[in-house]
């Protein structure tokens, strides 16, 4: 085959590459435009005297996490949950993603710009179940899971949902928490780095602005102390899951094995849980925990929010807890090109 061949067929498989990309962004991107399009500002809706009681105190609450995340967390101020939508959905979108049987390897999907990421987000659920099916078909782990909302990194104004009515403080306020401190650290192509650091700002943060808004002796605060600590055992468990199945994978056994093993793991786990939840859990928050269909591709997605959350509490403690102090440090990655993981490390000496 001659050069020139060589360099169609590579011009080719760009464009089509390209093509794919570029589809899946531009349709994604038209639901995007249409729901911010929409959305009606917070502060206009509050004064206007058009919305129910249940539309004032969630957007009301909104407005003061908003400022809690910029005046005393430190994140970045944007236009963000600054406007409102309503919705027919429970939920946002439904985000897909994949991962080998025999070993945490996840399938990574790459955008201009934003980098690789190991998931895809779909406002159409049959679109991710198509993508889903794709997927299995080359012989991978999926999960589809619906997400509430994501942040745009300020490329746009993230609108609050109606759907949102039904959250709990404590939820509410990490999940805009969360999607705030995304939009004020994100390094590219370090998204086990990016999740795991939203977390850990978004539940401290949302614990502290229960604190601050109710007071310690408050059911705000007491019912989030006890949901954070389910939530805590809920990583701790998967922690545990991963770390067995993962010395499973990086042993010299046949694949075979490996995935007759693996399932029998997955089995122990739901069996375990089931039988002690009591003695482990102190709500009902986790109570169908035992009935998640598990297999890698939903490890890996709990592992990648919490794998090493662990780092950002030493560095929390470091600075006395304080959080604000702590976001400060995180903020200097921005446009560090190394490891983040390392300059945390160097911090905490």
């Amino acid at each position: 085959m001659s050069f020139n061949r060589y360099v169609l067929i590579f011009l080719l498989l760009s464009i089509v590459l390209l093509c794919v990309v570029q589809c899946y962004l531009t349709k994604q991107g038209l639901y995007l435009i249409r729901y911010t399009g929409n959305a009606e500002k917070i502060d206009e809706l509050l004064t206007s005297g058009d919305i129910g009681t249940d539309e004032k105190e969630l957007l009301s609450l909104v407005k003061e996490i908003k400022e809690y995340s910029v005046s005393t967390i430190g994140l970045r101020s944007d236009r963000s949950y600054t406007k409102y939508i309503e919705v027919e959905k429970d939920y946002l979108i439904d985000v897909v993603s994949a991962c080998a049987k025999d070993r945490f390897d996840p399938y990574l999907w790459k955008f201009p710009l934003f980098g690789a990421f190991p998931y895809k987000g779909f406002y159409v659920r049959r679109d991710a179940e198509r993508q889903a099916e794709r997927l299995r078909r080359k012989g991978l782990d999926v999960l589809i899971r619906k997400v509430e909302t994501f942040s745009t990194l300020g490329f746009f104004s993230d609108p609050v949902y109606s759907f949102m009515k039904d959250y709990s403080v404590y939820s509410l306020a990490s999940l805009i928490i969360h999607e705030q401190t995304h939009a004020t650290i994100f390094l590219k192509n370090r998204i086990q780095f990016n999740e795991e650091c939203a977390t850990f700002v978004g539940n401290e943060g949302a614990l502290r602005f229960i604190k601050d808004k109710y007071g310690t002796d408050s059911e705000y605060y007491t019912g989030a102390q006890s949901y954070r600590a389910d939530l805590d055992t809920f990583f701790a468990l998967f922690r545990e899951l991963y770390e067995e199945l993962n010395s499973l994978y990086e042993s010299e056994v046949e694949k075979e094995y490996k995935l007759t093993q693996r399932e029998e793991i997955f089995s122990n786990f739901r069996q375990r849980v089931k039988a002690e939840y009591t003695e482990l859990f102190e709500t009902d928050a986790f109570r169908r925990i035992f009935e998640l269909k598990l297999n890698n591709a939903f490890v890996l997605s709990v592992n990648r929010y919490t794998g090493d959350l662990q780092l950002f509490y030493d560095l929390y403690d470091k600075y006395g807890q304080d959080l604000r102090k702590t976001v400060d440090v995180l903020k200097e990655l921005k446009g560090y090109r190394g490891d983040p993981k390392e300059f945390i490390q160097t911090a905490l000496k």
